[in-house]
């Protein structure tokens, strides 16, 4: 019965534009061979026609919504679609690499140097990531207002909608005022980021910043959200994430509490493995 009312149910309201229209048709066949035409039957003919109009939109969209399943089924992709997709699979394989990544550093073995040649790093300082990151920071402005106030003459209900009038206008740009200096999430942007064994670098709109591990105060790393947030001493909190991101949590984990905190870290400890679904629309590794 179940599976009989999920087959059917996407196509209920076809039926019941078809039932409005033929009872429109009835009422309106009834109401054409009378002399009389009461509120009520005019009223009913306008609400089924309405009921009409709108069953009949449902349809339509439902109709819509099939042909684009039944499109993307057969592999016929939008420019828009084609990106999301590509977007999913570089989150999977990035995902992927880093439990690899887990893995290795948990057996011993020591992280892949990378090559740059437009960055100086310090000297026997190790790249070991070098991935685009959205990247953002946590803190608030000093934000302020002008307060309007003005002299009005005239008519005591003129002044008083006068005075009403600027006091609303005061509180509303007070409150957006208030609003806009609030701390939150800001400067959101795409950053090359260089990971180290020492720091973080990102190539910001402002230049760029050096994040060393041995200014953070706390961190938050989340592998399954792709996304790492670090807290400093004497710096306004970061957010770093993007497909590469799951490899960020790992390396800067290791980094901070060494590597045996990657099987111990509550974020870190069930990170272990792909999901069969993931792992078949991941394909082999490709390290």
């Amino acid at each position: 019965m179940r599976s009989f009312w999920g087959k059917v149910r996407p196509w209920w309201p076809a039926a019941a534009a078809g039932a409005a229209y033929v009872a429109m048709g009835l009422v309106g066949a009834a109401l054409a061979n009378t002399a009389e035409r009461s509120a009520w039957a005019v009223a009913l003919v306008l609400m089924l026609l309405a009921l009409f109009v709108v069953f009949s939109v449902v349809t339509l969209i439902r109709i819509v919504q099939g042909i684009g399943s039944l499109r993307r089924k057969a592999g016929w992709l939008t420019k828009s679609e084609k990106q999301q997709r590509a977007a999913r699979q570089a989150f999977r394989d990035g995902r992927r690499r880093a439990i690899e990544l887990k893995a290795h550093l948990l057996a011993g073995g020591l992280p892949f140097p990378l090559s740059t040649w437009d960055v100086m790093l310090e000297p026997d300082e190790a790249l070991i990531l070098d991935a685009p990151m959205t990247y953002s920071r946590f803190y608030g402005t000093d934000a302020v207002y002008s307060h309007v106030s003005g002299f009005t003459m005239g008519r005591p209900a003129w002044v008083l909608a006068a005075m009403a009038g600027q006091a609303m206008g005061n509180a509303s740009r007070r409150n957006a005022a208030a609003a806009a200096a609030s701390p939150m999430w800001r400067e959101h942007q795409t950053s090359r980021t260089l990971v180290t064994d020492r720091r973080i670098l990102c190539r910001t709109n402002t230049g760029r910043l050096s994040f060393y591990y041995a200014g953070v105060s706390v961190s938050y790393p989340s592998p399954e959200e792709s996304t790492l947030v670090l807290e400093f001493h004497d710096a306004q909190p970061i957010s770093l994430h993007g497909s590469e991101g799951a490899s960020l949590c790992v390396l800067a984990t290791a980094s901070l509490y060494g590597r045996d905190a990657l099987a111990q870290h509550p974020a870190l400890e069930s990170f272990r493995e792909l999901e069969p679904a993931e792992q078949t629309a991941a394909g082999p590794s490709t390290r």
